[in-house]
């Protein structure tokens, strides 16, 4: 017998140096989190047999997709001078993105800013996307 769930962005927790993530552009991927490289290799021998290299690449890129209204665009801005202007770990802050119904999710406790948006008008509003990363992104076991 199957099981039926729901899903809605309002159960999530999601924040960038503890403060909620909040104007968020439209789309079904607004916040997106991205493995830096795979989680391992194989090798097939000459004589057929296979080697698996386990990665401990645990890095992630964190995309987030705002409004230019957005309180956390601000915040994101204010941390990249910050970053810029100290060049060293006090510059890093913690992000958490967490599905609080199905449990997926994850941390990465010292984030940086990897990317700024392009700052652009015209007729109308366009998105700015902001891509942080991070040497150490702990996932959530999601519910079974």
């Amino acid at each position: 017998m199957g099981t039926t769930s729901a899903y809605g962005y309002v159960n999530t927790a999601n924040t960038v140096d503890g403060q909620l993530i909040q104007g968020l552009w439209d789309g079904d991927d607004a916040i997106s989190i991205a493995p830096l490289g795979d989680k391992g290799t194989m090798l097939i021998g000459a004589d057929g047999s296979a080697l698996f290299s386990v990665s401990a690449n645990r890095g992630a890129t964190i995309t987030l997709r705002l409004m230019h209204t957005s309180p956390t665009h601000r915040l994101l801005t204010q941390k990249l001078k910050r970053q810029q202007a100290l060049a060293s770990s006090v510059a890093a802050f913690p992000v958490t993105a967490f599905d609080t119904s199905s449990g997926e999710g994850g941390t990465g406790d010292k984030c940086f800013i990897q990317s700024a948006p392009t700052d652009s008008k015209g007729t109308n509003a366009t998105v700015r996307e902001w891509v942080l990363v991070t040497g150490e992104w702990n996932p959530e076991i999601p519910n079974g």
